[in-house]
């Protein structure tokens, strides 16, 4: 049976999907991440559970899981203490460097051990690929987002429309040797995952795209709730959840919304990517917004809430997305998430979600004022998210995952212009 070394330095429910495929497949040798609080969060008082939840996992994988945990610890523990400022962009702490620790440990074991293969996401992979391309391994990359060269592309011609929120769309702040990593981890790769079409779309600007070898997987939804919704009354109750980013599009949120005025009531969810942007505070002021919260929180807030809005302009999937249909929460997103995927066949007005251009806030008001003023709608569309969640569990994505892993892993006729007969 083949064996592969999976790595990332955070416990992302993706990521802990991904493994737990390799595991169930046979094929997974080790895990290496920054922390694993599996058994300390069952013991924890019930304050700190929903925090240390965030970095647990199945106990099935505990006997592959090895830790890197000094880097990710030591934030936590001085950004509560708030002892000395944390670089999170490009400083020892940042999720940069832990997925660089990440790499660096998995090339390694590469080099010292017997394996089949490696399984690696964007910023944690370029050393191991090179330690795997030396030894003949396949080399699986995880893309989770769009391809920074039309995120590059999108971004920056945001920033020129809306130049008073350029300030929150960090990305465009990358430096080169940043970028120049993300291109070899492409070059290096025998294979690319990723989780939606747009993100597959986004890689036709990548250097050698006709040769790139891509799979979509779209990740999976969370088990359907049984737990009762809060019967709708009064102005439709809209949700955000996510960065405070541009990126994500939110001021067409904001826009969509003051042109409804009473008729919706909006709930932000999330920190802002610059608290000193004068927009952005300017727009927060005018709408309900909480800073942070356990996921369980946030599926409550879900079962609260009328309608979700994903209004992204560069997204890879849209996590979120799949949390609210498993909450009977209907979402309007743009075709630059995953929401075309999650959607299907189910289009129409009782649909489990709607798909809106990007940057276009009369799409989102139009949609958002059918759902306020009619009930019966609000009521079928949470059913339809309801039964879309039940047709798309985590264990469809992980079947889906493991066979392309299996596949990438078998020896193949080199084909002339593919990624494999010029990387080997």
């Amino acid at each position: 049976m083949s064996r592969v070394i999976l790595g990332h330095p955070n416990a992302n429910a993706n990521v802990r999907e991904a493994a737990l495929a390799l595991h169930e497949r046979g094929l997974l040798a080790e895990f290496h991440v920054g922390l694993d609080t599996t058994r300390l969060a069952r013991r924890a008082p019930a304050r700190l559970r929903g925090e240390l939840g965030r970095r647990s996992f199945d106990p099935r994988l505990a006997s592959a899981i090895r830790t890197h945990p000094v880097p990710e610890a030591t934030r936590l523990l001085l950004e509560r203490q708030r002892i000395v400022r944390v670089d999170m962009r490009d400083g020892y702490f940042s999720i940069r460097r832990r997925g660089e620790a990440i790499d660096a440990a998995v090339a390694a074991r590469l080099r010292t051990g017997t394996f089949d293969g490696v399984y690696l996401y964007e910023d944690c992979a370029a050393t191991s690929f090179e330690a795997a391309r030396d030894l003949g391994l396949p080399r699986i990359y995880d893309l989770p987002i769009g391809y920074w060269r039309e995120a590059r592309r999108i971004l920056g011609e945001e920033a020129e429309r809306r130049p008073a929120w350029a300030s929150t769309m960090a990305g465009l702040q990358d430096p080169p040797d940043k970028l120049a990593r993300k291109d070899r981890e492409i070059e290096l790769a025998s294979t690319i995952v990723v989780a939606s079409s747009f993100t597959r779309r986004t890689l036709e600007a990548a250097p050698g795209a006709h040769a790139l070898d891509v799979s979509v997987i779209p990740y999976g939804v969370p088990e359907p709730t049984r737990e009762a919704r809060t019967p709708s009354t009064g102005p439709l109750k809209v949700l955000y959840v996510g960065g405070l980013s541009q990126r994500k599009g939110i001021s067409y949120l904001f826009d969509a919304v003051a042109a409804l005025g009473g008729d919706v009531a909006l709930t932000v969810v999330g920190r802002p990517a610059d608290a000193g942007n004068a927009a952005l505070r300017t727009a927060l002021a005018r709408v309900t917004h909480i800073g942070s919260l356990p996921l369980t929180g946030v599926l409550a807030l879900m079962r609260a809430h009328d309608v979700l809005v994903l209004p992204s302009l560069f997204e890879g999937f849209g996590l979120v997305l799949a949390e609210a249909l498993s909450q009977g929460t209907p979402f309007i997103a743009t075709d630059h998430t995953a929401g075309p995927e999650l959607v299907g066949d189910r289009a129409g007005e009782g649909a489990p979600g709607w798909i809106v251009p990007i940057r276009d806030a009369d799409a989102i008001a139009s949609r958002l004022a059918a759902l306020a003023q009619d009930r019966d709608l609000r009521e079928a569309s949470s059913a339809a998210a309801l039964a879309r969640a039940a047709e798309l569990p985590w264990s469809v994505h992980r079947d889906a995952l493991g066979a392309a892993v299996d596949q990438a892993l078998r020896p193949a006729p080199a084909r002339e212009g593919a990624p494999r007969a010029h990387r080997a």
